[in-house]
């Protein structure tokens, strides 16, 4: 594949804000309607024929369902919430462990050398 029919695929699959499996197959299909065997094709040429990335990404929103694009878009927000709560958990977590093992290095550093000597008269 030529490097300008990466470079727009790659513009186009940026734009989205949920790349799933209907996204992807709407990029196949451009493909198959760009003559994939045509590799002399330049970025110029693409954009001519199919349209700049962000018209092609506008073109999908509004044959796309709108419930559809709600229920993604819910999907995507509740996802990012559960995230950012496991690294809010995950980072208390590692700072209160972090605390215990320095509380427990101190104790050691500060005890004795954790051996007695006996003398037998």
């Amino acid at each position: 594949m030529n490097k300008d029919i990466k470079k727009y695929f790659n513009q186009c699959k940026y734009l989205f804000s949920s790349y799933g499996k209907k996204e992807k197959e709407y990029l196949n299909r451009l493909k198959d309607n760009l003559d994939i065997e045509n590799n002399t094709m330049a970025y110029d040429d693409i954009v001519a024929r199919l349209g700049t990335p962000k018209e092609v990404i506008i073109d999908y929103y509004e044959q796309e369902d709108v419930c559809d694009l709600i229920k993604k878009a819910r999907f995507t927000k509740i996802l990012k919430i559960f995230l950012i709560i496991f690294l809010v958990i995950a980072s208390v977590f590692f700072a209160y462990k972090s605390y215990i093992y320095q509380k427990s290095y101190e104790e050691i550093k500060n005890s004795s050398n954790g051996y007695f000597e006996e003398v037998i008269e």
